[in-house]
């Protein structure tokens, strides 16, 4: 069982920079700190919801954490209930059989009040004890309108309730493991990790590919990385080959890096977490400064309107749309897939064109003379992304196999060692990019040949409607 530390948050009452009203938009809270929070107002989120054409439903999520606070305000008429007695989770330290959790309780306690390294003590009751659960969670879904505090990006998410983290920000990969199967079958389509892991320990790979219609939003770095390039890293879970995995970091309010890391084929997109507004224990509130830990749960409060739009799409349709439809900035061009900040009102315009739904039309209006705003990338006249074969010819030329052209990265690295001795990945040279034709094209990796030692090469493929495709090839070089 491997210890893995949660990001340690550290909030700091910012001055908060001035704010368009968002009472411009209809869909404004009414909650009496949403007009200062700067990144709903960054990320458009009142004018996303305008966009909307129909009621959202309701998504179940999960916050993988510390658990939540379930008597406050902003968090308990957000709760997921149990519609049936179901048996717990059952995980390393459960007694067995597992005891069923009653219909109508909102989650279950995985761990219990036990310290790390010793037998769970598992129970049903998920209140966090530590607060960083119920912080992550505010940021995701806070009550709307509700007339106290703030709103999460997320007025349709539904909470189940699982503490699968300790008080003292730790986390062990095997009870994520054991919890996010059972929200699943819950029905939760979104999952928020606000945590790093080690890839020694990779128990949540076959879920995340076992489950394409559930979204894993996750982060490639702590805090104080300040823009750092994490690509050699080949940071965990954000480095998983699945297109329902979504890497998200920290955009400053001036929309420059922040404390998060950077990576051109890690991260797929950035978001604001500065100067908002969440949730603490005991029914309080903070105001937020930069942290990687708000950053996933920000983007999945995205990921959860938008699933609640269309409850049919996969995951990979969520993700896509998120990241195609990023406001491109200078600041993350060559930073991040996405090249970009999130855009919560392009995100749905986009996803309501894919998907076919016609916008809301404006009241008064007529709707056959409604049009959609504009978005940063076409919509997809197919929703498939290319595919990728790789092979090494000769020892130093990479074969690339594309299935229609495409707009290719090519990223090659060295099995080296980095921080506290931990292998990774450090980049051999730029990363090159060329638009490719479909067939076969051959490409001179190295000019004047490889050095004896592992490698890989890292491909991105995008195609001219936006689904992308990465593929990965490791080998040894000859000498």
């Amino acid at each position: 069982m491997t210890n893995h530390r949660l990001i340690t948050v550290l909030l700091s009452a910012v001055a908060l920079l001035a704010a368009a009203p968002a009472a411009a938009s209809a869909a404004a809270a009414s909650d009496p700190q949403f007009a200062a929070q700067e990144p709903l107002r960054i990320l458009r989120v009142a004018d996303a919801l305008d966009e909307v054409a129909q009621p959202l439903a309701d998504v179940p999520v999960l916050v993988a954490d510390t658990g939540l606070d379930l008597t406050h305000p902003d968090i308990s008429p957000r709760l997921f209930s149990l519609p049936a007695a179901t048996p717990a989770p059952t995980v390393e330290g459960l007694p067995n059989p597992a005891p069923t959790i009653p219909a109508g309780a909102h989650g279950w306690d995985l761990i219990g009040n036990a310290p790390p390294d010793t037998p769970f003590q598992p129970d049903a009751d998920p209140s966090d004890v530590g607060g960083h659960g119920t912080m992550v969670a505010g940021i995701l879904g806070a009550d709307w309108n509700n007339g106290q505090g703030g709103a999460g990006v997320a007025p349709n998410a539904r909470f189940l309730a699982l503490r699968t983290c300790w008080v003292d920000d730790d986390c062990y990969q095997n009870v994520q493991a054991s919890a996010v199967p059972w929200a699943i079958a819950r029905g939760v389509r979104v999952v928020s990790f606000s945590w790093l892991a080690d890839p020694a320990d990779d128990d949540l790979v076959p879920i995340v590919k076992a489950n394409p219609s559930v979204l894993f939003v996750t982060i490639p770095s702590g805090n104080g990385e300040n823009g750092a390039d994490v690509d050699a890293e080949s940071p965990y879970p954000c480095n998983i080959d699945a297109p329902n995995v979504l890497c998200v970091s920290t955009s400053s309010p001036t929309d420059g890096l922040d404390c998060g890391g950077s990576g051109a084929t890690t991260v797929d997109v950035a978001v604001p977490t500065q100067n908002n507004i969440t949730t603490t224990n005991g029914g309080g509130f903070t105001p937020t400064g930069c942290a990687t830990s708000f950053a996933a749960p920000t983007a999945a409060g995205l990921a959860t309107i938008l699933f609640g739009i269309d409850p049919s799409a996969s995951a990979a349709d969520v993700r896509a749309a998120i990241v195609d439809s990023a406001r491109s900035v200078p600041a993350w061009q060559g930073k991040s897939v996405s090249g970009g900040i999130a855009d919560a009102a392009a995100a749905v315009a986009l996803f309501q064109q894919r998907r076919g739904i016609a916008p809301r039309s404006p009241s008064g209006t007529d709707p056959t003379t409604t049009t959609t705003p504009p978005v940063t990338r076409p919509p997809a006249t197919d929703r498939t992304a290319p595919n990728v074969r790789l092979a090494i010819v000769e020892s130093t030329r990479l074969r690339v196999t594309l299935s229609e052209p495409a707009r290719v990265s090519i990223a090659l690295q060295r099995r080296a060692r980095c921080r506290g001795g931990r292998p990774c990945w450090k980049p051999v040279g730029r990363a090159r990019t060329a638009s490719l034709p479909r067939g076969a094209t051959t490409l001179r990796l190295a000019p004047n040949g490889l050095p004896r030692g592992q490698f890989r090469v890292v491909v991105r493929a995008r195609d001219a409607v936006g689904n992308a495709a990465t593929k990965t090839l490791a080998f040894r070089g000859p000498r």
